[in-house]
C-alpha cells in the first residue's frame, strides 16, 4: 500500500513493481536479473567450483553474468568470478560454463521466453 499526500492508504500499482537489476560480471553492463544468468561457488568439491544457478535459489554469494560467449570470457579473463563470489582457490573453466550458459539459453527459446 503507498501512502498518499492527505494519509490515504492506496494499493500499489501492478505496473511499478521493482524489478531487480544486477551487473554482468564479463561486461560489467547493467540489466534486468531475468536478462542475466546467476553462477554460485560448490565449496563442497576440491578445489571449489563454479556452477549454474538454473532456478537461482542455491545459498551464497551470486555473480551474474550474460548469457554470452564474449561475456564469459572476459569475466574468466578478469578473474572476475574470485572476487565476485569471495572464494579463494575458485577454478573456472570457460568452455564448461559457457556451455552450460549455451544449455540454458537453447531451454529458454524453447519455452518461448525471449530473455
Amino acid at each position: 500500500m503507498l501512502s498518499t499526500s492527505e494519509g490515504e492508504r492506496t494499493p500499489r500499482d501492478v505496473s511499478s513493481r521493482h524489478v531487480p537489476v544486477r551487473t554482468c560480471v564479463g561486461c560489467r553492463h547493467r540489466a534486468e536479473a531475468t536478462d542475466l544468468v546467476r553462477i554460485v561457488a560448490r565449496r563442497g568439491d576440491e578445489p571449489p567450483t563454479i556452477v549454474v544457478d538454473h532456478a537461482r535459489t542455491m545459498p551464497g554469494r551470486g555473480a551474474w553474468l550474460h548469457p554470452r560467449r564474449d561475456c564469459v570470457d572476459a569475466a574468466v579473463r578478469r578473474k572476475a568470478f574470485v572476487s565476485a563470489l569471495r572464494v579463494p582457490g575458485l577454478t573456472v573453466d570457460p568452455d564448461d560454463l559457457a556451455e552450460a550458459i549455451d544449455e540454458i539459453t537453447k531451454k529458454m527459446a524453447g519455452s518461448g521466453q525471449d530473455r
